[in-house]
């Protein structure tokens, strides 16, 4: 069974911060590869006749955004098959498997160029489980993420399910 995860219901067990800022090469870029036509996204007018400063990103850019460098100069080499530096890697997860069973995102600001995305994770809720796959727990996580001023752009609601396959525990305990 998975460690008790109790204790961090609520406090913040990661913060991460974007590799860099909204840029309008990054918008054109990301736009040009999602064939996004609004024109909120490159015409300067129409987006400040909709009110805005500038041109925008897309809500869907978001999470790209609030990713943090996968390299830098000075860091080892990336293996080949290495995951990018997920928040969920600062917890022990005990546990052989983990499924994404719920994504919700609640969005309040539009991404504004120059703007920095930072995040924090939260654990909001677990609840073991047993089923059919395996033993583990239902984790509730929810993400903020607010721009360089603190002003909240998003929120992540997300639900995985940790778990042991059932007739693993033995061997991977055992080693």
């Amino acid at each position: 069974m998975i460690v008790d995860l109790q204790p961090l219901v609520g406090a913040v067990f990661a913060r991460k911060v974007g590799a860099e800022p909204v840029s309008e090469v990054g918008i054109r870029r990301y736009v040009e590869a999602h064939e996004l036509e609004s024109p909120l996204f490159h015409d300067r007018a129409q987006a400040r006749e909709a009110g805005h400063n500038d041109i925008i990103a897309p809500w869907s850019m978001l999470l790209t955004m609030a990713m943090g460098a996968y390299w830098k100069p000075g860091d080892p080499t990336i293996e080949p098959g290495m995951w990018p530096p997920f928040a969920w890697g600062e917890l022990s997860l005990p546990g052989g498997e983990m499924v994404t069973s719920e994504v919700g995102l609640e969005f309040f600001e539009p991404l504004q160029l120059g703007d920095i995305i930072h995040s924090e994770y939260r654990i909001a809720r677990v609840t073991p489980k047993n089923t059919k796959v395996g033993s583990g727990d239902f984790i509730d996580f929810e993400i903020n993420f607010t721009n360089q001023h603190g002003k909240t752009i998003a929120v992540e609601r997300c639900t995985v399910y940790r778990y042991m396959p059932h007739g693993h525990g033995e061997d991977v305990a055992n080693g």
